[in-house]
């Protein structure tokens, strides 16, 4: 998977700064990507977003009989670009925004060589346990379209590859969608119609606009910022292709980027003091 994102030392240190990378203001949860920033005006600068939103493209062609990684499907299986923001609206309530681009149409039915859309799914400390699934299909009786579930790795199906290119179903280690789990809390969820003309590669897209009210994910999210760490992750129900955003730097200043910061705040003192000396 070719991945294109966004972290930087700059990002990094502002992000120590000012913990809060947030949007300027909130989205409209309507399957429209203006307000991400994002425009489908056939180049490749179509993908990025506004400067606050973290993302992730993966634009990809035919080329290489389709593959994609780890499966197979070309356009019509390619999960093309993620984005994550977040913000406080006026009901002071903090609430997490993803958007995602894909080739694969949402209507796809699930039959013997056909595979359906799969659920957003959250790891928070980034220990492999995917903590919690966003719900973007009617999976049960009682869990629907829009439901935050809190799950436990068991709780999902997985795809069809046990690695890139190796069809092996039994023993695949992608997950694709919530099978069971606890319901914690609802998401606004719109998915757009197609649209054309995204990128230089062509074809069909659609849009996914999420959002949810940083409640339902209780210690792993304190007041307006996380309090650790978290991937967000989609694939459709083959898991063909999977494209994963990883947040550059925990919005709570770990120790690795707290001491960057302290040492370039300690070098720059001490460049200050020779200054001092050496004028004397």
């Amino acid at each position: 998977m070719k991945k294109n994102f966004l972290p930087s030392l700059a990002l990094a240190l502002a992000a120590v700064a000012n913990p809060l990378l947030a949007h300027a203001g909130s989205l409209t949860i309507d399957g429209n990507f203006a307000d991400w920033g994002v425009t489908n005006n056939g180049r490749v600068s179509g993908w990025t977003p506004n400067a606050e939103v973290l993302f992730a493209v993966e634009d990809q062609s035919n080329a290489n009989g389709g593959y994609l990684s780890p499966g197979w499907g070309g356009q019509a299986y390619d999960a093309e670009a993620m984005y994550l923001t977040w913000y406080t609206k006026a009901d002071n309530q903090t609430y997490l925004a993803i958007g995602l681009i894909t080739g694969h149409d949402p209507s796809t039915a699930t039959t013997a060589n056909s595979f359906g859309r799969g659920d957003f799914a959250i790891d928070f400390g980034h220990d492999g346990i995917w903590d919690f699934g966003i719900l973007t299909a009617d999976r049960s009786a009682t869990l629907k379209q829009g439901d935050v579930v809190s799950t436990a790795k068991s709780d999902w199906a997985t795809g069809l590859w046990s690695a890139p290119g190796v069809y092996d179903p039994n023993n695949s280690p992608y997950i694709t969608k919530v099978n069971t789990g606890t319901d914690v809390g609802n998401a606004a969820m719109a998915i757009s119609g197609r649209f054309s003309n995204m990128g230089t590669l062509g074809g069909v897209h659609w849009f996914y606009e999420v959002e949810i009210p940083v409640t339902v994910f209780g210690q792993h999210w304190q007041g307006d910022t996380p309090s650790e760490s978290f991937d967000v992750q989609w694939t459709m129900l083959c898991a063909n292709d999977i494209i994963t955003l990883d947040p550059p730097v925990s919005t709570v200043a770990e120790p690795a980027s707290m001491a960057l910061v302290l040492g370039a705040l300690g070098v720059s003192g001490l460049i200050r003091r020779r200054q001092k000396n050496t004028s004397r």
